[in-house]
């Protein structure tokens, strides 16, 4: 069996970068990117924002219609489960020629580049 290595990600919500939340993951020796080594409002070094909310969009709207927010939740819900492991461990492969062009953008933007 292959075990996953993973990093967590502070995205800035108050409950994962509370003092506490911090420390268990210290005490717990989970590997993280503290807070404050993890740039604000950074969707081109967020694999869920460049890669994961493209593919599932597709997949939910490609219906254009719903007539209630549960059939619209269960849509999304349906789509989550159809994304592929292979497709999610490609997004997150991508993470470092995304935060490469970050750097070469000097913190821009980097949509177009891709």
């Amino acid at each position: 069996m292959r075990l996953l290595q993973v990093t967590l990600q502070q995205d800035g919500e108050p409950s994962h970068t509370a003092r506490s939340t911090v420390q268990y993951l210290q005490r717990e020796n989970i590997n993280f990117i503290e807070p404050n080594m993890w740039p604000p409002n950074s969707p081109n070094l967020n694999p869920v924002d460049y890669a994961v909310w493209g593919a599932l969009q597709e997949m939910v709207y490609h219906r254009k219609t719903f007539t209630s927010i549960q059939e619209l939740k269960r849509a999304i819900v349906t789509a989550w489960q159809q994304l592929s492991q292979a497709f999610l461990e490609r997004s997150i492969g991508e993470w470092r020629r995304h935060l490469e062009n970050v750097v070469q953008c000097n913190v821009g933007h980097i949509k177009h580049v891709f």
